[in-house]
């Protein structure tokens, strides 16, 4: 990576710091901004910049205090371009009175959003967030509950003590992180993203809505792509957007990866031994879109300034025009790794469309569109991958597969032994274990392993591509020039060496640690349960401690129309940063939250397994009941996370299972209940934000007005108190058969042809609801108040709850079993 493109990123990046600055100073200092930052990055930043040649530190200074000015500097003018074309991201505020920078919060750019057929919130905008670090997954919920909105009535911003705990953080930071360009952009990156995620990009004339961390970090994408603008095409476009006009020319590149046969990978297990698997499975297509986009980063040799977002599998990148000349060739290459490693059971589409610069601005822009061109390549893509691989790897990819006869074959993924070829994959049986298992299998239970132990650092290693040795989950990443390894703080002791990028999870803190610098930080999105005796608890296991029935069950959820909001839900105010803004804030639920929750839904971590989590969905199995709640827990906080926001919800499935079943054929049911719960439409017309339980999709207020009778009904059949109210078992196989009425006589009112058969039938229409009151009423004295309020409820409204009467009766009867 030049030097050049090293500045650029630095420019970028540190152009508005005096904004930060501005609002703990406030009270103290009235200088612009600009001035501010100056100032700052001569005294603390520039000094520490050694890598830089002292002209440049110096250029550095001027770029940032004439960035609002007429520089003759080319990266100046570069930075000024940049940050108009980001800056197409304000929105007039609607109010009159000026804002007051010192006082204004970060606005929860989550309440803002909506969809056309959506109410909008009332208010949208009366939602703000505190001032504090960004906490890691091992925080308490105190520290997280600052990422939940809170109304901007209720808030006082602390940007005094903000910006002195990024100072402190900056002074603490190891001095081999100032050694490499690379290592200082990502540790300054970190320090931005802590502190700077909850301070606005601007308030006085413009809804502060996104946050400086991610203007910033896009202005300096920006920049470094266009750098790379001949001298006279730089000139243009710095006279042009001076005057508001944004050229209908090229800017950068928009690059999207997108990771396929996630579902295949994961699931297409036996259950022999799938916990353990599992883990570690998930962990490895995190690390593997990871080192894609390391990959990508340095063969085009591009900063980290340039990664816009990474999560889920998804990432996108934006990078100057010329690396358009390379994307082929880098494409081909990531095809052929995987190919060999995995025989096309994975890959990554890989694809880019051309930003102009009118696509910025904010009337006139296209970008909605440039994001769905780009999302329609890559789902092209993956529709024809290994297109242009297939003649030189046609066996490969297409068999025929295997040897037969005597080989050995894996118990767990049932890929055959190999002994020869690039990848040698032999199959071996522990006698300990009596199941046959290939190297890849047990080097995912290795990295399941370290994520339950060893889950502290990251460090992130460069290491030349290497063959040969036994094919495992190291040998794919180490194809694409790195290697990942999860450790303690002990183990970073015997790790680490120098060039190392070491990653501290689950906490912000980037100080040394045993003098070893940290350059980032990261949640890995991870609860694991752990029996006594340091083993991964079995599906079986947490089915035997589950509430009444033994069983357990697997969920799965994601976030509704997330590509509908992501491309209208912003309306005029979309922009690349606010695109930024809102996938940092969904990957932070869905990576770092999720943690926190399960932790107290499970605060003995023995009946939840999080297998994974990223993007906007999740994947969680464990005791029936503990999973159930966390559902309802999850739905819930993310609710509170969009500030109720109708537009922004989720949708879940679950299947639940009382005795060994596939974890496969699970995760499949579930994914059927959360289609059935996506296809659900509610009385008002709108679609989704609904759960599939015991295959019946409802409504989530329904969902939850069945927990809580089913709760009160299984306590009346086996109540705490001996002397209180009591219910007998077959109350609930009484309220299962007049459920089976209540369906019969819903199959009939809707049938256009009757026999005479059911003719009959229907001269006993609402004989369900005779039944119900009568077998409520014969019910002992004592529960009869509880139980005229559940009737009560049953039938108003013209009984639109009994087609809700069979599920919870099933509820009840998994709450008492056993």
């Amino acid at each position: 990576m030049s030097l050049d493109r090293v500045f650029q990123a630095l420019i970028g990046l540190f152009h508005d710091i005096g904004k930060f600055r501005q609002r703990a100073l406030w009270r103290q200092e009235r200088q612009p901004h600009e001035e501010q930052g100056a100032d700052w990055v001569a005294w603390r930043l520039a000094p520490r910049l050694t890598f830089l040649p002292p002209e440049d530190r110096s250029r550095l200074v001027a770029a940032i205090r004439d960035h609002h000015g007429s520089p003759y500097d080319r990266d100046a003018r570069a930075l000024i371009v940049a940050d108009r074309l980001a800056s197409g991201e304000r929105v007039s505020r609607e109010e009159e009175e000026p804002g007051d920078p010192s006082r204004e919060p970060l606005r929860a750019l989550l309440a803002a959003l909506r969809l056309p057929e959506r109410p909008p919130l009332s208010d949208g905008w009366a939602w703000g967030f505190g001032t504090v670090p960004l906490p890691g997954g091992m925080a308490d919920r105190s520290q997280w509950e600052a990422l939940f909105p809170q109304p901007v009535a209720s808030l006082a911003p602390d940007y005094p003590g903000l910006w002195a705990a990024f100072e402190a953080a900056l002074e603490a930071l190891h001095p081999a992180v100032w050694e490499t360009p690379e290592a200082a952009l990502t540790a300054l990156m970190a320090l931005l993203r802590r502190f700077a995620w909850c301070v606005p990009a601007a308030a006085y004339r413009d809804e502060p809505d996104v946050s400086l961390y991610d203007h910033l970090r896009m202005t300096a994408a920006l920049t470094v792509c266009i750098g790379e603008f001949p001298e006279e095409a730089l000139r243009r476009f710095e006279e042009e957007t001076r005057r508001g006009k944004f050229p209908d020319e090229p800017v950068a590149l928009l690059i999207g990866g997108d990771l396929s046969g996630i579902q295949r990978f994961l699931y297409a297990i036996s259950s022999a031994g799938a916990a353990k698997s599992l883990r570690g499975r998930s962990a490895y297509l995190s690390l593997l879109a990871d080192a894609a986009v390391e990959f990508l980063l340095r063969e085009l040799e591009l900063p980290p300034t340039q990664v816009v977002y990474r999560s889920g599998g998804h990432f996108y990148l934006l990078a100057p025009l010329s690396a358009r000349d390379r994307l082929s060739e880098l494409t081909d290459r990531v095809d052929e790794i995987l190919i060999q490693a995995h025989g096309g059971d994975l890959a990554i589409a890989l694809d880019a469309v051309t930003l102009m610069g009118r696509d910025f601005h904010l009337r006139e822009g296209r970008l909605p569109e440039r994001w769905a061109e780009l999302s329609a390549r890559l789902g092209s893509r993956k529709a024809r991958r290994f297109r242009r691989a297939m003649a030189r790897y046609h066996e490969r990819l297409f068999g025929p597969f295997g040897g037969g006869g005597l080989r050995r074959r894996c118990d767990v993924c049932h890929a055959e032994e190999e002994t020869g070829g690039p990848f040698p994959r032999p199959v071996e049986v522990r006698e300990e274990e009596g199941v046959a298992k290939c190297t890849l299998c047990r080097s995912f239970e290795e990295l399941g392993d370290d994520i339950a132990r060893r889950s502290d650092f990251l460090i992130l290693r460069f290491v030349p591509k290497a063959g040969g040795g036994r094919f495992t989950y190291r040998t794919v990443l180490a194809g694409l020039g790195v290697e990942f390894r999860l450790c303690d703080r002990q183990g970073l002791r015997k790790l680490f060496q120098p060039g190392d990028r070491v990653i501290r999870l689950h906490d912000g803190d980037l100080s040394p640690v045993d003098d070893i610098p940290i350059h980032d930080f990261r949640d890995l999105p991870a609860f694991t349960p752990m029996d006594r005796d340091g083993t991964i608890v079995e599906l079986q296991q947490m089915a035997e401690s589950a509430r009444g029935t033994p069983a357990w069950a697997c969920l799965r959820m994601d976030v509704d129309h997330l590509g509908r909001l992501f491309r209208f839900g912003l309306g005029a105010r979309y922009s690349l940063s606010r695109v930024a803004t809102l996938s940092h804030l969904i990957a932070l639920f869905f990576e770092g939250y999720l943690r926190v929750l399960c932790r107290e839904v499970d605060p003995e971590a023995r009946h939840l397994y999080l297998i994974y989590s990223g993007g906007d969905d999740l994947l969680l199995v464990g005791s029936w009941d503990r999973v159930l709640e966390a559902a309802f827990r999850i739905r819930e906080d993310f609710r509170r996370f969009a500030a109720g926001n109708p537009s922004l919800t989720l949708s879940g499935g679950i299947s639940m299972h009382r005795e060994k079943f596939p974890l496969y054929q699970a995760a499949a049911e579930a994914g059927d209940h959360l289609e059935g719960a996506k296809g659900f439409r509610h009385a008002d017309g709108h679609e989704k934000d609904a759960f599939g339980f015991f295959g019946v999709p409802m409504p989530w207020e329904e969902a939850e007005w069945m927990k809580g009778w089913a709760e009160q009904l299984a306590d009346l059949i086996r109540p705490e108190a001996p002397d209180g109210p009591r219910l007998a078992r077959g109350f609930v196989h009484r309220l299962m058969s007049i459920a089976s009425l209540l369906e019969e006589e819903i199959r009939l009112g809707g049938s256009t042809h009757l026999r005479p058969e059911d003719l009959r039938r229907m001269v006993g229409f609402h004989r369900a609801r005779w039944h119900l009151v009568y077998a409520l009423a014969r019910q002992p004295r004592a529960a009869h108040p509880i139980l005229e309020r559940f009737q009560q409820e049953l039938l108003a409204e013209g009984g639109r709850r009994l087609r809700w009467l069979h599920p919870l009766a099933r509820w009840v009867e998994w709450m008492i079993r056993g």
